[in-house]
């Protein structure tokens, strides 16, 4: 049989039904499918269940009795007992309830102490029926939609805390960033989410994404989860409910999850767990989109963030280097197999392993600083060649590096300045061609001229039929001329 004709046939709700699977009470086969298979034995079984509970039988009691450890007799015997005392105990109640009545006391004028003496064995009001098995199940919300957009708020919030970390204490240029070093950090925003929501589901019952919608967790006996539970939890939906981030078997693990709470059955992580949610509601609806805008807009800040050089103010030599040599890395801009030393002197780097090919006849430029003591307070470089069948670069990215490593060191280009975008668009505009323009009280300024060449519009200058008649020169400078 199917759920749903062992539901028809019980008259019991579904959410019981798994109840009293997952209690170990029926064990239902599994066909090829996934779907269960409900036998006679256990039609049986829970009618047997609804019987007893409806005679206020315990489910221990019914375990003890499925386990032969108990007779039904004697447990009966005990029922019996046990139903007359809660009979005795509701009719004292009565009484005192009807006595109450009769002496008109209000609550302001209630002499508690005459009346406590009628009911001192305390009445557990009694009752027969369907309330007692509908007692069976704890709480839980079947509405995946909420769900699935509470957990991708969380785990947007998490990539948030993690591109924040790589920008701000790495340094790390995050729109560069690969494939493989996407995928690493998914994981990494899994990693934050085990070791942060069971903290939160521990102190408050709730998540950012959960709170929006009005969830909560707490165990079976109202209390909010333990560390190790909440943990467990945690570690329950990134197994089975996001398939461990693996690609097509998250997928897979979605769908199951989603088909799970559609029918109203519990997840398999919420098995001993107590889980509420609010009733719909358009403010919670109105609050999710402007938390999903402020996640947005935060995300957007951290990217478009360009984070000061690591010197800023007035610049030494080996200043500007260090500050060269980090926007190199920042954007990945590849220097071969070279770098610049303290003094700002090309240096090979030891052999790694790894060879550097080089296309064209971009050379290393001799940079030569100008300084007033130990200030520099302007650089610059020249390049030429002649007769020769290299293609020669337009040295934008060292121009650009150049710059920046001056310019960033400005107390007025924040992380937020556009002076790094344009420097770039300017520089990046006038591959082989003059320019002059002023940024953060900078003149920066390149002369071109060659012969023998075309432009290939690509970054190189490809040399003509006689390249003994080629002539490139190209002179950058850059001068500090004031403060903006």
């Amino acid at each position: 049989m199917k759920i749903n004709e062992i539901e028809a046939k019980t008259g019991m709700d579904r959410a019981n039904i798994r109840f009293y699977e997952r209690e170990g009470l029926i064990e239902p086969k599994r066909l090829e499918n996934g779907y269960r298979d409900y036998s006679e034995e256990d039609l049986r079984i829970l009618q047997s269940i609804k019987l007893l509970r409806s005679l206020h039988i315990s489910l221990d009691e019914i375990k003890a009795l499925q386990t032969h450890d108990k007779e039904l007799s004697d447990i009966l015997s005990q029922q019996v007992r046990r139903l007359e005392q809660e009979k005795e105990d509701a009719s004292y109640a009565q009484e005192v309830c009807l006595a109450m009545q009769e002496d008109r006391v209000s609550f302001d004028t209630l002499d508690a102490e005459k009346y406590l003496a009628g009911v001192s064995r305390g009445a557990e009001p009694s009752g027969f029926g369907e309330a007692l098995i509908k007692q069976d199940v704890l709480p839980q919300p079947f509405y995946p939609w909420r769900r699935y957009l509470a957990r991708m708020l969380d785990l947007a919030l998490y990539s948030v805390i993690w591109e924040a970390i790589l920008v701000f204490v790495f340094r790390v240029n995050v729109v560069s960033r690969g494939n493989a070093a996407r995928i690493f950090d998914s994981y990494v925003g899994v990693v934050l989410m085990l070791l942060v929501e069971p903290l939160l589901l521990h102190y408050w019952g709730t998540t950012v994404g959960k709170g929006v919608f009005g969830q909560r967790m707490e165990d079976r006996e109202g209390k909010y989860l333990s560390y190790g539970e909440a943990l467990s939890r945690t570690w329950g939906v990134f197994g089975s409910g996001m398939g461990y981030n693996f690609p097509i078997y998250s997928l897979y693990c979605l769908w199951r999850s989603y088909k799970r709470c559609s029918e109203n059955e519990m997840q398999p992580w919420d098995v001993e767990i107590t889980y509420t949610i609010a009733e719909p509601a358009w403010q919670r609806n109105v609050a999710y989109v402007l938390s999903a805008v402020v996640l947005f807009v935060l995300t957007l800040g951290i990217v478009v963030a360009k984070l000061p050089p690591p010197n800023r103010g007035d610049l030494t030599v080996a200043d500007f280097v260090e500050n060269y040599n980090y926007y190199a890395k920042f954007y990945d801009i590849e220097q071969g197999n070279y770098y610049l030393n303290t003094q700002g002197e090309w240096a090979e780097r030891e052999f790694t392993g790894t060879v550097y090919v080089s296309l064209g006849g971009e050379e290393r430029p001799e940079f030569q600083f100008t300084l007033e003591g130990d200030k520099l307070t302007g650089v610059s470089f020249v390049v030429e060649s002649r007769g020769t069948y290299d293609w020669p670069s337009s040295y934008s990215n060292t121009m650009i590096l150049t710059s920046l490593a001056y310019a960033g060191a400005k107390e007025d280009v924040g992380i937020y300045s556009k002076v790094p975008n344009r420097i770039m668009e300017q520089i990046g505009s006038h591959q082989f061609a003059d320019f002059s323009f002023r940024e953060a009280g900078i003149l920066f300024s390149c002369e071109v001229d060659y012969s023998g060449y075309f432009d290939s519009q690509n970054g190189f200058l490809f040399p003509e039929e006689d390249p003994a008649d080629a002539y490139f020169r190209l002179a950058f400078a850059l001068v500090g001329v004031g403060c903006t």
